[in-house]
């Protein structure tokens, strides 16, 4: 009994009648869904206004979580479950009496203000909270909307103030429109293609390091925007939510115009170009550059203001790249100069660390060292000039040839910037190649001295015979020197 007089105060709150089931519940449902393939039902894209009577209401034995196959498989009229005809109606009645004594009356409550809201204004988030209760679709096939219930669902909020709206529909003729999202409805694609809504995904990542949310949202007159929701840092650490809202074709256009700008730029010369994304006044996303904000109608200039930098650096860096390339190869010639003088004064002192292994080796230099001296001063004269007329650095040095005009496009941007950047790595392999060269002449001068200073000594020391023999044969007397010592200490 007290089940029963809960039912009938439930009833009476949806002003629901089962003894005379108005013929608003009763339609007949003619639903066919086909929904695209791996679409993702979790993850709602299209919001729309729609008008309660024109949705149709399905009962299924299967879980919210199933796929749509499987809840429309198991799925039945609403009226079913309102008529006990039959020992399958009496069981469906049953069950829908056992529905509406779990109903929780302030949820529905919940909804009707909440509903009251979204009449006025759509939220930032366009989602909102349990929004995935209703189990909304639309049927291409048909061109109608169906609510598909689970009777097993333990919060049927949704269902029933569905119901409610639809009676309220049939006995005052004034529609209600309910904001709600549509599962298994893809993108419409009339601002943006699948590839471009993926490219837009990657673009926002790539500036907030967050993956955006992207929806169709259509007003009560059918009207489209394309929003999109995402985070994005504000100050250090701490993240904000942002919204773009694009109401046309137009809009839209220039929108991913300019993301794929900035994204082309930035990944392309991620050392050159660092784009700032900042939450607008609007609670938008703008984009700024060296700390002035860059939108699709000043994108132009800042291509044409970057591409003649660009160019103008260019132009300096080819200039010095000729000039360091002459420079390059005098050193070439220095190098191998020095390399053959020290070749030169290292054959000599070989010569006369040979001769003095013995005693006719000895008598043999004293003599005629000088002739030999002489012999590889000759050599060194003898050398060929080095012909330094037309580098290869300068034959293959890049041409910039893009002639100044009033517009330039991305595509001209990008073109001299990778000249800028091919100069700049060959100017930079230019300087450490001079470097090189100079650190290797000051190596090899310093050997040459060395040496020298070695053959100045010996040259010295054969003054006379008794001088000469006594400095070749220092080694030796201080070999036996040390011996002597050591053998002393012992």
């Amino acid at each position: 009994m007290e089940k029963t007089n809960e039912i009938q105060e439930k009833l009476k709150f949806l002003k629901l009648d089962l003894n005379n089931v108005p013929d608003v519940l009763l339609e007949p449902i003619d639903a066919e869904m086909k929904p695209a393939r791996n679409y993702e039902e979790k993850k709602y894209k299209v919001y729309k206004y729609v008008p309660v009577s024109k949705i149709k209401i399905l009962l299924t034995k299967a879980n919210r979580l199933n796929t749509i196959q499987e809840k429309y498989k198991m799925a039945s009229p609403l009226a079913s479950y309102l008529i006990p005809e039959g020992e399958e109606g009496i069981l469906k009645h049953t069950i829908f009496l056992k529905m509406i004594q779990d109903i929780n009356i302030e949820e529905i409550k919940k909804l009707e203000e909440e509903q009251k809201k979204l009449e006025k204004e759509i939220p930032f988030k366009v989602k909102y909270k349990e929004n995935y209760l209703w189990q909304i679709y639309y049927s291409e096939y048909t061109k109608n909307y169906y609510m598909i219930a689970p009777i097993e669902d333990l919060d049927c909020s949704c269902l029933f103030y569905l119901i409610k709206e639809k009676l309220k529909y049939e006995k005052t003729g004034k529609e209600k429109e309910i904001f709600v999202p549509i599962s298994y409805l893809d993108y419409s694609r009339r601002y943006f293609t699948k590839s471009q809504i993926a490219d837009i995904e990657k673009y926002l990542w790539q500036f907030t390091k967050d993956w955006p949310l992207m929806y169709e949202v259509y007003d009560k007159k059918e009207n489209m925007s394309f929003q999109i929701v995402g985070n994005t840092e504000v100050y250090e650490k701490v993240n904000s939510i942002y919204k773009i809202k694009l109401n046309d074709s137009e809009e839209a256009t220039k929108f991913y115009k300019l993301i794929k700008a900035l994204f082309i730029l930035e990944t392309e010369f991620p050392n050159r170009y660092k784009f700032d994304a900042r939450i607008a006044e609007n609670g938008g996303l703008e984009f700024l550059y060296n700390s002035k904000t860059i939108e699709y109608e000043n994108l132009s200039k800042l291509i044409k203001e970057e591409f003649l930098k660009n160019k103008a650096e260019s132009e300096i860096l080819n200039e010095e790249i000729i000039k360091l390339n002459s420079q390059l190869e005098e050193l070439k010639i220095i190098e191998k100069e020095k390399e053959e003088e020290y070749h030169m004064r290292q054959k000599q002192v070989a010569i006369y660390l040979e001769c003095k292994k013995s005693f006719f080796g000895k008598i043999k230099y004293y003599f005629t060292g000088k002739k030999e001296i002489r012999k590889l001063k000759g050599t060194k004269n003898s050398k060929e000039t080095t012909n330094i007329e037309g580098t290869k650095e300068e034959k293959e040095k890049p041409e910039i040839i893009l002639d100044t005009k009033e517009y330039y496009t991305i595509e001209d941007l990008i073109s001299i910037t990778k000249i800028l950047d091919r100069i700049e790595i060959d100017t930079r392999n230019v300087k450490q190649d001079i470097k090189a060269l100079e650190m290797s002449i000051e190596r090899l001068s310093k050997r040459a001295e060395n040496a020298k200073k070695y053959i100045e000594e010996i040259e010295e020391h054969k003054k006379s015979i008794f001088e000469f023999w006594k400095f070749v044969n220092k080694d030796q007397v201080l070999r036996i020197r040390r011996t002597r010592e050591r053998r002393n200490h012992t």
